[in-house]
């Protein structure tokens, strides 16, 4: 007996890495946000749990070897291992990598069009637990990033519109 069935659709994998726990936290929050079932994109993320870039993209690197996605990508921060080296082997492995100046923190700020121009990471992460009354890594904090923040935001910051732009579509601009 034939059963007509229509075709599936096959899904575009995507593997986003993030440095720590508030990248990973950060990253879940944005999935809930912009990825619907059946949306047509699959994503998997993963804590490379800190160590600075170079990790990261070896992190990444590995975990791209146990299964064959689409697209692979690191959020991280600049300001330990971020260097033409690490550069390199992120390329050389095909490892879409987003670099948060000079951490994660200062994006977030930035969403809230708070300064961070000149403020090195302590300060930034000091600046982000004052004014958000929790570390980034705590997923209380996330209600502060309303999806109509980050849509406002989403032009300002390219990072941001990087991670959107592969959690909806799974396309990366070359």
């Amino acid at each position: 007996m034939r059963r007509n069935t229509t075709p599936r659709q096959v899904a575009r994998t995507v593997l986003l890495v993030g440095e720590g726990d508030a990248e990973l936290q950060f990253m879940q929050h944005l999935k809930g946000l912009y990825v619907q079932r059946s949306s047509g994109v699959v994503v998997t993320i993963k804590n490379a749990r800190g160590k600075g870039a170079a990790h990261v993209v070896d992190f990444a690197f590995r975990q791209s070897r146990n299964a064959a996605y689409d697209v692979k990508a690191a959020l991280l921060d600049t300001d330990t291992d971020w260097n033409d080296k690490t550069r390199a082997v992120a390329r050389k492995a095909k490892i879409h990598v987003m670099p948060c100046q000079p951490c994660l923190e200062a994006v977030l700020l930035q969403l809230h069009r708070a300064p961070v121009q000149g403020r090195m990471t302590a300060q930034l992460k000091q600046d982000f637990s004052a004014r958000f009354g929790a570390a980034a890594s705590d997923a209380a904090v996330l209600r502060h990033f309303s999806r109509d923040v980050l849509d406002e935001a989403r032009s300002r910051i390219a990072v941001l519109d990087e991670l959107l732009n592969l959690l909806t579509m799974a396309v990366l601009k070359t």
